[in-house]
């Protein structure tokens, strides 16, 4: 397992140095260990309650491999890997999905992704905090009032996010979605409304270094904070709503010690790609997803 993985973290160093996490493969028992020339992978099911918070964005049986190729041919390496990975995969389970995530700019082996059926819809991007310019849109901390404001809006994102495949709303959505608002979000993370005309147009929402940790670990360099929704009611999309969320919560995060902000964006959302390029993110590791029907 060494030299595969010694030479897969070498490459990804030398694409982007700050993806963490390349030079080791943790194995918590619940993977399959899957061994081939020059590359190695842990194989994993993820089987969802339909009626849990995550099920609004996912599907329900996700199966996930976590691959380090290395080698002369990285490419090839994958392909094999993947090659053994799917034939393992029994297809007599309805909805299920495949998942790999990959380091965004280490490109010389996704085209073993691409040519597997495999294509990017999600991103996790980041951008180095610094000075930003003071803004002078309406923007304000939510409070506890907010609540229903806060909820039909992040309800509103999910549905959009839905059209692209991945994302999917449940008949338990909202229900979750107010629960964990009025118990996570609220309470202990940082969340900021837009008003124009004295009501709620826009929301960001950020998580933290405290409970950033799940995705701060793949990112050198710290404290990570991590931004979860931001959304904007279309009929103020355009008018500079977005923006200036934003910059509040860059502002924010960076007075509070807050080093890089990382967030996940749907690749093929018109919007949000280059929104997201025109704040300052660049992708940072590429999630790569086959449906299985």
């Amino acid at each position: 397992m060494d030299d595969p993985i010694r030479g897969h973290a070498a490459r990804v160093r030398a694409a982007d140095p700050l993806v963490a996490g390349q030079d080791e493969l943790p194995v918590s028992g619940v993977e399959t260990l899957i061994e081939t020339r020059h590359a190695v992978g842990l194989a994993a099911v993820d089987r969802i309650d339909p009626g849990s918070m995550r099920a609004s964005w996912s599907p329900l049986v996700v199966h996930r491999l976590q691959a380090r190729a290395g080698g002369p041919d990285p490419e090839a390496a994958l392909g094999g890997l993947l090659d053994r990975w799917l034939a393992g995969i029994r297809r007599d389970e309805p909805g299920q999905a495949l998942s790999v995530s990959w380091p965004s700019l280490d490109t010389a082996p996704v085209r073993a992704l691409a040519v597997r059926g495999f294509a990017p819809v999600a991103v996790a991007a980041v951008r180095r905090l610094g000075e930003h310019a003071v803004t002078t849109a309406t923007v304000r901390r939510a409070s506890g009032d907010d609540l229903e404001a806060v909820v039909r809006m992040y309800t509103r994102l999910v549905a959009y996010d839905a059209q692209f495949g991945w994302v999917a709303v449940r008949a338990s959505t909202e229900e979750r979605i107010r629960e964990s608002v009025a118990a996570e979000v609220l309470p202990l993370e940082w969340c900021w409304l837009a008003e124009s005309g004295g009501r709620p147009v826009g929301c960001v929402i950020v998580q933290p270094p405290a409970r950033s940790g799940w995705i701060g670990r793949s990112v050198n360099d710290a404290p990570v904070a991590y931004l979860g929704v931001m959304y904007v009611e279309p009929s103020v999309r355009g008018q500079g709503v977005g923006a200036a969320l934003t910059e509040v919560a860059h502002s924010e995060a960076a007075a509070q010690g807050v080093s890089s902000m990382v967030l996940h964006h749907a690749l093929p959302n018109p919007l949000s790609t280059p929104f997201w390029a025109r704040r300052g993110y660049r992708p940072l590791v590429t999630q790569w997803v086959r449906h299985l029907g």
